[in-house]
């Protein structure tokens, strides 16, 4: 495995720990009943991105890199900040929509950066990023 292509899993990962962080921190504010189920299948979705990554990197023998403890805490820290006395089907789509762009322009971003990593890792950066605008299309419900 090439650093560039380390880069990009790390990238991979921290994007899917990202998300599923915040989706565990905002599923237990959301009341609507399809907006929680959307929240848990993209949590699991999350979840089997970190495992897939973090075997892929294994085998190549390397590690992720981690998340730093300050980079979870404001971001725990805007969604708690941002759901002070509850939070509607509408203000948690509106959250998990801004950070889950933010998330592709990164996702984009290190795959526009890389060009020399392998085709079957674009492919799974791009299925990522496909999977991640699919997501932000069907949380525009509850806006």
């Amino acid at each position: 495995m090439t650093s560039q292509e380390q880069h990009v899993l790390d990238e991979f990962y921290k994007n899917a720990v990202m998300g599923a962080d915040a989706t565990s921190t905002i599923l237990p504010k959301a009341d609507h009943p399809d907006l929680r189920q959307e929240l848990c299948k993209q949590l699991e979705f999350y979840q089997s991105r970190k495992e897939e990554i973090r075997s892929q990197m294994q085998q190549a023998h390397v590690q992720p890199v981690q998340q730093s403890d300050m980079a979870k805490f404001w971001a725990n820290a805007n969604i708690q900040l941002h759901c002070l006395g509850g939070a509607s089907a509408n203000e948690i789509a509106k959250l998990m929509l801004k950070g889950t762009n933010t998330g592709v322009v990164q996702l984009t971003e290190v795959l526009h950066n890389s060009p020399d990593i392998s085709d079957q890792l674009k492919r799974q950066g791009k299925a990522f990023v496909r999977h991640e605008e699919a997501y932000m299309e069907r949380l525009k419900a509850y806006l």
